[in-house]
């Protein structure tokens, strides 16, 4: 049997069992920040729309959904071809706040627990920024991050704090701006905000994914949706919608099967009667048919927003999930294979699950657990390679999350 059927034996057979509380050795830390910033600009292309949830979770509301990017403007020139060391298979990305509205990209070595920041985000000369979410390319040579750094005049001159894609070398170096200027749309809208995140590399590398939303309220209602969209990886082209279904207002977090090239996506707040919110399988360039993996109402799982996280050889993934709607998430697991879901780790008493990644070698899950506020969020592992699950704080700053292999 080989270490990826044992780890999925054993998550599996531990949510079978209901047996699975690993020890812990957890510790607390401080308070975290908050990202700041500027940007946003003229022109663009409206996307499939879609309603927004209501206070408090309550029904959709029909919206004009998520726009698309702005005119090519101000994005950076350049294939970021920089040539590089990959960074080694089973080195371990995450995100540290170092002061508010300033992160920093560490890298980890788990043998050796050496570690260094691949970046402080302050290469456009400013302190520092955000850093919302990351992934690293196939071949290990780049990074696509989503973050307010590098805001140009004619971001600025929009008036909206908007996130940008960029490109990176995994040494820090060699900064490519993806996506351009990004329209306000809002038409005086004071609530009316651009959420940009969460991006993904397809199997070639050729494209970066993101999602693009818009949001705003409305007579006490939230409305809105979010879209997944499709920018080269080289920089200065135009970004395209991806294909998607019109059941749901938002299409987010895609995560790839490295066998495959599939991108598997969350539905979220979907129209009553027409789809179900829940976990959804597609071809590399998008469809408006996808494969149903997971369903809330059909497996009675309700289904988080965090990114999943795959086998190294596809024959499933984690993701974050819990039986009722009102319970912490679990982490859970979908074996490709048997179409089955096993919710396998509960969080620790008074926290919460975060994000969670698996090793390439699926001996090591790396989660980030938040403590009830949410300002206090730490790094844990789960070493699955023995007998039983052994679970050790690799952080206790309280101020590192995000983790991915």
């Amino acid at each position: 049997m080989t270490l990826r059927d044992q780890a999925l034996a054993f998550v599996a057979g531990c949510a079978l069992l209901s047996a699975c509380a690993p020890t812990s050795d957890s510790d607390g830390g401080v308070n975290g920040g908050t990202g700041v910033g500027a940007s946003a600009g003229a022109g663009g292309d409206p996307g499939a729309g879609g309603g927004g949830p209501g206070p408090g979770g309550g029904s959709s509301a029909a919206g004009n959904g998520a726009a698309g990017s702005g005119a090519a403007g101000n994005g950076a020139a350049g294939a970021g071809g920089k040539q590089t060391a990959p960074l080694p298979v089973g080195t371990l990305l995450y995100v540290r706040t170092v002061a508010k509205g300033k992160d920093v990209l560490v890298a980890r070595d788990l043998t050796n627990h050496t570690e260094h920041i691949v970046t402080d985000l302050t290469g456009d000369g400013g302190p520092g920024w955000e850093l919302d979410s990351y992934a690293i390319s196939p071949d290990r040579k780049r990074i696509a991050l989503a973050s307010l750094y590098g805001p140009t005049s004619a971001d600025n001159a929009t008036g909206l704090a908007t996130r940008h894609i960029w490109s990176l070398a995994v040494d820090g170096t060699d900064f490519v701006r993806l996506t351009p200027v990004f329209a306000n749309t809002g038409a005086g809208k004071n609530t009316f905000q651009i959420s940009v995140g969460e991006p993904m590399w397809t199997a070639d590398g050729s494209k970066v994914l993101y999602g693009y939303g818009e949001y705003w309220w409305e007579n006490s209602v939230f409305k809105g949706g979010t879209r997944p969209w499709a920018v080269s990886s080289a920089g200065g082209a135009y970004p395209s919608l991806v294909p998607t279904p019109n059941d749901c207002a938002s299409v987010l977090y895609p995560s790839r099967n490295p066998k495959t090239g599939e991108m598997l996506y969350i539905h979220s707040i979907c129209i009553p009667g027409q789809g179900e919110e829940g976990l959804y399988l597609y071809p590399a360039g998008g469809s408006a048919t996808p494969t149903k993996l997971v369903g809330e109402q059909t497996n009675n799982i309700d289904i988080y927003l965090s990114p999943a996280s795959w086998l190294s050889d596809g024959s499933g993934f984690l993701f974050l999930g819990a039986t009722q709607a009102d319970k912490p998430a679990n982490i859970a697991i979908y074996d490709m294979t048997k179409h089955t879901v096993s919710l396998a780790f509960a969080p620790p008493a008074g926290g919460w699950f975060d994000s969670v990644a698996i090793s390439p070698d699926a001996t090591k899950i790396v989660y980030c657990v938040r403590n009830g506020d949410g300002t206090v969020r730490d790094l844990h592992l789960i070493d699955v390679s023995g007998a039983s699950a052994v679970d050790t704080a690799l952080t206790t700053d309280g101020k590192s999350c995000d983790p991915s292999f």
